[in-house]
């Protein structure tokens, strides 16, 4: 990053905003990508194309037509590629909080996260409507976030929208389904993905966008499938798909599932039930009530933790959720085949 000429948020975010004019004038090339989000218009726009790869497939199957005036633009360029530095930040080392929420850099109005671990930086000006991502190169953005892109982004938009990002699976068909929420480790991926290939259309196995108000629906978010290597083998199907077979050493197995799959993709559906996954161990796969308390403890702190600001809103979300649906453990078996049987069952007594 250059040196520093600015100092209050509003400041900085225009002086990266000037600074993505230049890339996209230094790359030659504007590139234009448009999404419909929760049922909102988004708009990616790149100084050039070498973030496109790193970004855009995860969102690919909620591609649209441009509208005339975007509810969210985020604007998206690295240094590498464009030869234009991002203005050094006017904070301190003191000024990083958890998370990489930048302290005194998140107003009412601006929101900023140098994300800890990587060096993507990434802003929303909610006056604007209009987001920052920059990354020194290209090579900056690691697998997991070409999973999930602009998660804090997204979060922070949808601030005073009944919608929130949330960390759990979702499957169903058009006229309901479930959202599948637990902690890692606790089969939410192998029973949202297990329902693949079945009469239940996939949503999303890691976050998902819920409508809390006036009824609960979810949206897809991202069309990325993801499962710890050594679970490949429980899904024969998907092992042609991943799309990291090089790094599952180091890497959770990825699938871009709108390039290889399509056709098992729902945008959304309205929501009838939350699922709280347990692996048992047995054979048989079955359900027993749960309460909402225990359907905001699945949900809540993975999704507080990941997606940090407006976590005062975001709870409150979450609890109405939980308070609006019947809620269950999923107790998932070792005969896959079950778990979708389960599902459509539940869906056809209407959730219960």
């Amino acid at each position: 990053m250059s040196s520093p000429a600015v100092h209050t948020p509003s400041e900085f975010f225009e002086a990266a905003w000037q600074a993505f004019l230049r890339a996209e004038r230094a790359s030659g090339e504007s590139v234009e990508r448009n999404y419909d989000i929760g049922g909102f218009s988004v708009r990616l726009r790149f100084a050039g194309q070498a973030l496109v790869p790193r970004i855009v497939p995860a969102l690919e199957h909620l591609a649209a037509n441009p509208g005339p005036e975007p509810s969210l633009t985020v604007c998206l360029f690295d240094s590498q590629s464009t030869g234009t530095p991002m203005p050094a930040p006017p904070w301190n080392h003191d000024a990083y909080g958890p998370r990489g929420v930048i302290q005194g850099f998140n107003t009412d109005k601006i929101h900023t996260i140098y994300g800890p671990g990587t060096s993507i930086l990434q802003m929303l000006d909610r006056d604007r409507r209009m987001a920052i991502y920059w990354v020194p190169q290209p090579d900056a953005v690691p697998y997991w976030e070409s999973s999930f892109p602009l998660r804090p982004v997204l979060h922070w938009w949808v601030r005073d929208l009944p919608l929130q990002p949330i960390h759990a699976g979702a499957v169903g068909r058009p006229d309901g389904g479930v959202l599948i929420a637990g902690r890692s480790g606790s089969g939410k991926s192998t029973s949202t993905l297990a329902c693949l290939h079945s009469d239940l259309r996939y949503a999303g196995d890691d976050y998902v966008l819920v409508r809390v108000d006036p009824e609960p629906f979810v949206f897809s978010l991202y069309n990325t499938a993801k499962l710890e290597p050594h679970n490949l083998a429980r899904f024969p199907k998907l092992m042609p798909m991943v799309n990291n077979h090089g790094r599952l050493d180091s890497e959770k197995a990825m699938i871009f599932l709108h390039e290889h799959a399509p056709g098992e993709i729902v945008r959304g559906f309205p929501l009838r039930a939350i699922l709280l996954p347990r692996v048992t161990g047995r054979r048989d796969t079955r359900l027993e009530p749960a309460t909402p308390a225990a359907a905001v403890m699945a949900l809540a702190p993975t999704t507080l933790v990941h997606l940090q600001g407006a976590s005062q809103e975001a709870f409150g979300k979450l609890a109405r959720l939980a308070r609006k649906l019947p809620i269950y453990t999923l107790e998932a078996g070792t005969d896959l085949p079950q778990i979708p049987a389960v599902i459509l069952d539940l869906l056809k007594k209407g959730g219960l």
